[in-house]
């Protein structure tokens, strides 16, 4: 595949048009809270992010990478951040752009790659949040190498992605259970039957060690259990000291 991550794109704006359910807004109720200091800050895994890892965010430069799609962005502005939200796929960003001009939100809506944040400054950001996406990128080294730039001496890197579970195991009908089969890291690409679908699995020792090597002091770790006793997604908090 000559460019995956216009693959990626494709591959998401097509859920979008579907109304794949993370690709939900926020609602009127949520946005009404966040104006009134009761921001429920959800990943798309039904366990929201503790308020103590972000604390008051009113004035806060925060950048919402890969993280478009009229949910985090909105709500962080609702709750008095200064709002910059980066995705590869405009789909979704066009859902913030929709809530941005319905609520009147001044938010910076970017069209861009997470791997290359060369268009912000050193030290630009008070919070840097990032949804489940880094399975889309082959590589997740120079994600953490450019958060880590962009990111203001004492900030914090709030991220979410999938358990390498996820991947090792896959569903045996015949054995009528989850049986592991894959080694990681996993490609999709590796997979004949995947199609035009491309995804990584990458291991905890790049996602925790990466973010170490980076730079960052992880300072907060949890995990949160869906009914697929495969899909187990944890949650980092990692800081510029």
């Amino acid at each position: 595949m000559d460019n995956v991550f216009a693959q990626v794109e494709r591959n998401i704006d097509r859920l979008v048009e579907n109304d794949v359910n993370w690709s939900a807004c926020a609602t009127p109720e949520q946005l009404r809270k966040a104006r009134n200091g009761q921001l429920e800050l959800m990943f798309g895994c039904d366990r929201a992010v503790p308020p103590e890892w972000y604390g008051d965010l009113r004035g806060k430069k925060v950048l919402c990478l890969a993280g478009a799609g009229g949910l985090q962005g909105p709500l962080l502005a609702c709750a008095g951040a200064e709002v910059t939200v980066l995705d590869l796929s405009e789909k979704m960003l066009d859902k913030d752009r929709e809530i941005a001009g319905r609520e009147k939100l001044d938010m910076d809506i970017q069209h861009g790659n997470m791997c290359d944040l060369s268009r912000f400054d050193d030290e630009s950001f008070d919070l840097v949040l990032n949804p489940p996406s880094l399975f889309y990128v082959p590589d997740v080294t120079p994600v953490f190498r450019e958060v880590y730039r962009v990111l203001k001496k004492g900030g914090s890197f709030i991220m979410c992605s999938s358990n390498p579970i996820a991947y090792v195991c896959e569903y045996d009908a015949a054995l009528g259970c989850y049986k592991a089969v894959n080694r990681m890291p996993y490609s999709s690409l590796d997979h004949g039957d995947q199609g035009d679908w491309v995804e990584y699995g990458h291991t905890m020792e790049q996602y925790i060690g990466g973010q170490i090597t980076a730079g960052f002091v992880i300072s907060g770790y949890l995990e949160r259990q869906m009914e697929d006793i495969t899909e187990l997604y944890f949650f980092t908090k990692g800081d510029k000291r």
